[in-house]
């Protein structure tokens, strides 16, 4: 009996195989004689972005330059490999996956790049920072809406579109990017809360090497300094908003520092001299306003 039970396994084992070999075989078969039929392309986007940088038609005309008539072509001379490697010579594609299928239809899956952040430097070269970290050309074909730093930014780009930001590039006037890889820190943080994407404009590096922050709403300038604990500082950018400027108003400071711990401080504007409520800790008549978080306001 288990000698039975044995000779059934092996049989079904060989089987098995015999199976699996014939039908790739078929498979290949088939493959060798079917013609594409169809040519899909699908793009993918972020739906949060109404950014279109990735467009079919440019898609088919770049593949039509390299292989020609795509449909039509017997499957086995179209090369997956290849053709998944031409669809990264346009700059705005962050991947790409070739199909094709037993009945003809090859399909062509692209995820398009997001910009998070553009670049201005020092020498008014322009490019962007990709949601993956990743440099990458700017175009005077799109303007994506996305948060814009500029200043003392001595970071070049020179055409490596998908360097990464914190990596070291051969080619690249620098050896680091640790600057490039903090805005695109602080870029990410803002796009990921809602209250900041709607309330910080702008990223400025001044000749201090320190960040600073250009709001939509007031006058004033954030003096954040280096891009280290940002939820910190950004809770008390926050808490200040809440507590402090609803209060006294938001004309009345030109700057607020958050580089020292647990409080903001704030210059007050010269263009508005009238009295305002003072803070807790605050002396009147200083230019200089120490806000200490979680302080209440004195009325």
């Amino acid at each position: 009996m288990e000698l039975f039970k044995k000779i059934v396994r092996i049989s079904f084992w060989v089987l098995l195989v015999a199976g699996v070999t014939a039908l790739f075989a078929f498979v290949q078969k088939q493959e060798s004689k079917t013609l594409c039929s169809k040519l899909n392309i699908s793009i993918l986007r972020d739906p949060m972005h109404e950014n279109f940088f990735v467009e079919e038609d440019e898609i088919r005309e770049l593949i039509a330059k390299q292989f020609g008539q795509v449909e039509n072509t017997p499957l086995k001379n179209i090369d997956v490999n290849r053709l998944e490697r031409l669809m990264y010579v346009n700059s705005w594609v962050a991947r790409a996956d070739v199909y094709m299928s037993i009945d003809g239809v090859v399909d062509i899956e692209i995820e398009q790049r997001e910009p998070v952040l553009r670049i201005i430097n020092s020498w008014g070269q322009s490019y962007y920072i990709d949601s993956q970290g990743r440099l990458m050309p700017w175009s005077p074909q799109f303007t994506p809406r996305t948060i814009i730093a500029s200043g003392n930014i001595i970071e070049n780009y020179d055409g490596h579109s998908h360097a990464a930001v914190n990596q070291t590039i051969n080619n690249d006037t620098l050896k680091t990017r640790n600057l490039l890889h903090d805005l695109y820190a602080m870029a990410s943080f803002i796009l990921a809360d809602e209250f900041w994407s709607a309330h910080v404009e702008q990223v400025y590096v001044n000749k201090n090497d320190e960040i600073e922050l250009v709001p939509k709403v007031g006058n004033h300038k954030i003096i954040f300094g280096v891009a280290d604990e940002m939820a910190e500082k950004f809770w008390k950018l926050k808490t200040f908003y809440k507590e402090g400027l609803n209060y006294t108003g938001w004309a009345n400071y030109d700057t607020l520092n958050l580089k020292f711990n647990n409080q903001v401080v704030c210059t007050k504007s010269v263009r508005n001299k009238r009295l305002i409520p003072a803070l807790k800790g605050e002396k009147t008549e200083n230019t200089i306003t120490p806000f200490r978080v979680g302080a209440n306001i004195k009325l």
